[in-house]
């Protein structure tokens, strides 16, 4: 599969920024997911430590809610960081492709005989 330097060049450009993009996506879900964890942590303590039996079931209710969407943004985090993963592995690709197209340069050496 032969591409020309600025097909290559235009790829890898491609590719960075959906690096960019990924890499911010990442960032947000580990946030939001910081966050959920620690309400997660909050109800359960609530729920342990509650004497009430019907607060204490609310807060079973809101943990057992909590951890479903938390195992939701835990799935969209490994789904992007495998997406990140690809896409590293086409920028390397792509980067070795544009070494190899790349015209190289050359020194040339000339010698003369003297007679």
């Amino acid at each position: 599969m032969g591409f020309s330097l600025d097909a290559l060049l235009s790829k890898k450009e491609e590719i960075e920024k959906l690096l960019r993009q990924l890499e911010e996506e990442r960032k947000t879900i580990e946030e939001k997911l910081a966050k959920i964890k620690a309400k997660e942590d909050e109800f359960y303590r609530q729920a342990t430590q509650s004497r009430d039996p019907i607060e204490a079931s609310k807060a079973e209710l809101m943990l057992h809610k909590i951890a479903e969407l938390r195992k939701k943004y835990e799935s969209r985090l490994e789904e992007v960081k495998r997406k990140i993963r690809g896409a590293e592995r086409e920028l390397e690709e792509v980067k070795m492709r544009i070494e190899i197209v790349k015209p190289k340069t050359v020194k040339w050496v000339v010698e003369y005989e003297k007679k």
